[in-house]
């Protein structure tokens, strides 16, 4: 159900009938501390200058949304992470309510100044369940241009017991993440994301698009190892 979801049609008849993805277990892999990071909250003009300036150097950048939905079609933006370097990433917040929250830049503003970037086909995009995040962005008018990369997409054909990213940043990378249950709660309690504060979601959703980027170079490789790249690149993406 999940592939069907995301439209990733010619995995389909590779996944046994009732065949669910596994959920994410605890592996014996040993934790490395926090690497450097560089994570900046964009909230104001001067600041997202800065940024697109920065993106329109990188030759590629990894990017995650943060909204109030899981279901793509009726989400909300709420913010946006972009990672154009290991340990460097940069959240813009637009959606976040509530008393105390910091500044944020106008939503509308926002879009305008992302799209060109993120449309542009030269930069490559690299996401976690990009199918997520572009149609989430389509419903703004954004069309994302030149997705060369999906982590998750990766860890499928790597047979990886689990396609989540906290548990495949553990796995491959030994980083434990802050899961989004210590944002939101979980059940009864679990809040929206809009409702959390800027500086947590921050961290958070900057340390998404910063390991989604550090991963995609990883399994890159083992995808060339194992000689699927070419399935990857030409076929599912």
């Amino acid at each position: 159900e999940l592939f069907r979801e995301l439209e990733f049609f010619s995995l389909l008849p590779k996944l046994p009938e009732g065949e669910e993805v596994a959920p994410e277990t605890t592996t014996q892999v040993k934790t490395k501390p926090p690497p450097q990071q560089d994570y900046h909250i964009v909230s104001t003009a001067p600041a997202l200058d800065e940024l697109l300036n920065r993106l329109s150097a990188a030759k590629s950048f990894a990017f995650d949304l943060e909204t109030t939905s899981v279901n793509a079609m009726s989400a909300e933006m709420v913010g946006i992470s972009l990672s154009p370097a290991p340990g460097e990433a940069y959240y813009i917040p637009v959606g976040h309510v509530g008393w105390g929250q910091v500044e944020q830049l106008p939503l509308k503003q926002v879009i305008d100044r992302l799209k060109p970037p993120l449309e542009d086909a030269t930069p490559a995009k690299l996401a976690h369940n990009g199918k997520y995040d572009m149609t989430v962005l389509a419903e703004y008018g954004v069309t994302v241009n030149n997705l060369t990369f999906d982590t998750m997409v990766a860890a499928y054909l790597l047979s990886e017991k689990s396609l989540g990213l906290k548990a495949l940043a553990f796995s491959k990378l030994g980083i434990e993440m802050t899961p989004i249950t210590a944002l939101i709660g979980s059940g009864a309690k679990q809040i929206s994301m809009s409702l959390v504060g800027i500086n947590q979601a921050a961290d958070y959703s900057c340390a998404d698009a910063d390991i989604t980027g550090q991963l995609a170079e990883l399994l890159g490789a083992e995808l060339h190892q194992q000689g699927l790249w070419q399935l990857f690149s030409h076929v599912e993406m």
